[in-house]
C-alpha cells in the first residue's frame, strides 16, 4: 500500500509513537466497519494509518503556517490548533506520502470534524478513530456508538456528535461538526 510503510516511519522518526500505536488501533477498527458497510479495506486501512501523521508538527508550527499562507481558519482552530492536524495530515499524505486517492485524502481531512456531505470512507474513518480513542480505558460513548453503528454509519456519526457536544468533551465546536451534525439529522431517521 502506498505511503503505509513511510507513515510509520515517519511517525516513529519523529517520536510519536503513540500516534502510531493509535493509527494500527484506528486500522484494526476500520477493518471491521469496513467489512460490516461493504467497503474498500484497502482505502480504510490507508486512511486509518495516515490519519494522524500531522502530528508530527506541534500545533503553534502549524498555526503560524496556516495564517502565513493564508488559510481561511475556523474559529476553533485558532483556539486550539491542534484541530489542524486533520488538514495537515491531509497535505502531508499527499505531498510526503505520495497518495494521490481524493478519497482518501477526503477522509483524512475530515477525521476529527467529519463534515457535511461525507463519503462512507470519511464517516468509517471518523467513528474509528473515536472507537479507538488515544487515551486511557473505554471511551464513554462507545457501547452507543457501537450499537447505532449496527444500524448505520450515519447514526453512528450523529449520536457520537450528539454526545459530545452535550457532555462538553468538545472544547469549542468546529463548524464542519455542526454542519456534519445538521446533515446527519435526516438519516437517523431514515435508516
Amino acid at each position: 500500500m502506498a505511503g503505509l510503510h513511510e507513515a510509520g516511519e515517519l511517525l516513529l522518526s519523529h517520536g510519536k509513537e503513540h500516534i502510531w500505536a493509535h493509527s494500527l488501533e484506528v486500522a484494526e477498527e476500520i477493518g471491521a466497519i469496513a467489512g460490516q458497510y461493504g467497503l474498500d479495506v484497502r482505502d480504510c486501512e490507508t486512511a486509518a494509518l495516515c490519519h494522524d501523521i500531522g502530528g508530527i508538527l506541534p500545533p503553534e508550527e502549524m498555526l503560524a503556517q496556516a495564517v502565513a499562507e493564508g488559510i481561511l481558519l475556523d474559529p476553533a482552530e485558532e483556539r486550539y490548533p491542534f484541530l489542524l492536524h486533520q488538514r495537515f495530515s491531509k497535505r502531508l499524505c499527499g505531498v510526503r506520502l505520495g497518495i494521490e486517492n481524493q478519497a482518501v485524502l477526503d477522509a483524512v481531512g475530515c477525521h476529527t470534524t467529519l463534515r457535511p456531505g461525507a463519503s462512507a470512507l470519511d464517516m468509517a474513518l471518523f467513528l474509528a478513530d473515536k472507537l479507538r480513542w488515544d487515551q486511557p480505558g473505554v471511551p464513554p460513548y462507545e457501547a452507543i456508538v457501537r450499537e447505532k453503528l449496527g444500524m448505520s454509519l450515519e447514526r453512528a456519526c450523529l449520536v457520537y456528535i450528539d454526545f459530545s457536544l452535550d457532555s462538553g468533551r468538545v472544547l469549542m465546536p468546529h463548524r464542519l461538526l455542526l454542519e456534519a451534525r445538521s446533515w446527519l439529522i435526516p438519516f437517523s431517521v431514515s435508516s
